[in-house]
């Protein structure tokens, strides 16, 4: 299909998360896609390649040929080499934009957008949001911030004018998409290197639901204390009243004191086991059960947090429970890459406390007798010097804990010291840290194979995920060998 504009859309940060899957749903709606990253190999390249999108490396002016329409820019690019040539020689031209303003000006325009925004859990909301639209036949469009395991890409072009997508609160990223439904999963400070505290970052998702003039519903977790503090601040703008409010909760004494404007939903777990999570949902005085596959106390709350949307546009138990039961979940979400002398090697994308305690608590829940360890790439000084006993904290749930070099990201040009080694290792005798990828990887084998540790979470945003497929490519070695 060949859109109506027929432009040239230049990916600068084309392996980024949110990045590529803008890029690869660009390229499904006939837009003529090319990009360029830093990094030789990443997560999402071979995904992007597979769509016959084309990728140099490094950032060059050569790479906007003539032809060239818009540079749609990750904002990490701003943080890392703002003076690039090519991104100078965009704005020269007039067409240099982040790929979030690309897709809220052209992707979005004359849709009904569906927004899910939070600390944790967006994109897995959002694609089992949109499995549910899709069972339920509304045909959306979607975009998420991973490679979705069923679709091998991030993004879904559908022929319906609903657009559902992941809605990032970093560098204010959000200010481009005008939800009619915004969804928020649960509201905690992160992004320390961006907002000041945790006052502005609520100011910033204040101002994102306001300004966009068309928000019709909100769906906020009422067992959120951020949550909680966003909407009494909403609560105060005479353009929020019209605006209808869905909170779900855990407890059903739940109950607010600035306002009684709001929906309660109640939600409770029935069953944990090997074959996943069981859950209720009470609305309106009916009882809805559902069972997902997927382990976790959180897992759970991302399926309400998924469910209430579809809802609202019109989608039947059936769809939902269908869509709930058979959902596969998201690339780098607990997702089993391999095993090392029969030890399970788990990736997963947290890199926030919460996050990491939570997959953690979720590992030794569903995995009990086992010892399990954390293998950890420390993502932003800022977050872990602003919430270090927190990651302590959490890390220690694990039976044995390993922590890589951390990956500066957006900080790399800032002079920022990551936390040394004897102040980790001080912190608890469960911690061990190796700056030495190698050293690293020899020392986990070592933790598997004499201290037996049988499942080993790695967990971080950079280049971790290369360091599971390194343990399972050893395990086939010394099997070849052996």
């Amino acid at each position: 299909m060949q859109n109506k504009e027929g432009l040239h859309v230049h990916f600068m940060g084309i392996c980024g998360s949110g990045c590529a899957s803008i890029a690869m749903l660009a390229h499904q709606m006939g837009y003529k896609v090319s990009g360029c990253d830093s990094a030789k190999e990443a997560y999402y390249a071979d995904e992007l390649k597979k769509l016959g999108i084309s990728i140099a490396v490094g950032h060059d002016k050569a790479h906007l040929t003539e032809d060239v329409d818009i540079v749609a820019c990750t904002p990490a690019i701003f943080d890392i080499d703002p003076d690039n040539e090519e991104i100078l020689e965009a704005r020269r031209r007039g067409i240099l934009m982040t790929w979030q303003e690309f897709m809220g000006k052209y992707l979005q325009k004359d849709k009904t957008v569906v927004t899910v925004s939070g600390t944790h859990g967006k994109t897995t909301t959002t694609f089992l949001a949109g499995e549910i639209l899709i069972d339920g036949g509304k045909d959306p469009t979607i975009e998420g911030g991973s490679t979705y395991r069923k679709w091998g890409n991030g993004g879904r072009f559908g022929r319906s004018d609903i657009f559902l997508c992941e809605a990032d609160e970093f560098n204010r990223n959000f200010f481009s998409y005008r939800p009619a439904i915004a969804v928020i999963n649960n509201l905690e400070m992160d992004h320390q290197e961006y907002y000041r505290d945790f006052d502005e970052m609520l100011g910033a998702f204040e101002e994102f639901l306001i300004k966009g003039g068309k928000l019709k519903t909100l769906i906020m977790n009422g067992d959120s204390k951020g949550c909680l503090e966003l909407y009494e601040r909403l609560c105060g703008h005479e353009e929020f009243a019209a605006v209808s409010v869905i909170l779900f909760t855990r407890d059903p004494a739940f109950a607010l004191s600035f306002t009684d404007r709001y929906e309660k939903v109640v939600w409770r777990i029935t069953k944990k086991d090997e074959t996943g999570t069981s859950f209720e949902v009470e609305r309106k005085g009916e009882v809805h059960a559902f069972h997902t596959n997927q382990y976790g106390e959180y897992n759970a709350e991302n399926c309400i947090t998924a469910l209430l949307p579809a809802w609202e546009l019109g989608v039947g138990d059936e769809a939902v429970q269908k869509a709930v039961g058979s959902f596969v979940g998201v690339g780098r979400r607990f997702d089993l890459v391999g095993r090392y002398h029969g030890a399970g090697i788990y990736d997963d994308y947290a890199h926030h406390p919460t996050a990491v305690k939570a997959v953690l608590t979720m590992a030794k829940e569903y995995f009990p007798g086992h010892r399990v360890m954390a293998l950890l790439e420390p993502h932003q000084v800022s977050r872990f010097t602003h919430m270090f006993d927190e990651f302590v904290d959490a890390l220690c749930v694990a039976d044995d804990v390993v922590v890589g070099k951390c990956y500066l990201g957006r900080e790399v040009n800032k002079g920022v010291k990551p936390i040394s080694k004897e102040q980790w290792e001080s912190a608890s005798d469960k911690i061990h840290v190796y700056e030495d990828q190698d050293e690293m990887i020899r020392e986990v084998e070592r933790r598997i194979d004499e201290e037996g540790c049988d499942i080993i979470v790695n967990m971080g945003l950079g280049r971790s995920y290369l360091w599971s497929r390194i343990l399972v490519d050893d395990d086939s070695k010394k099997t070849v060998e052996d």
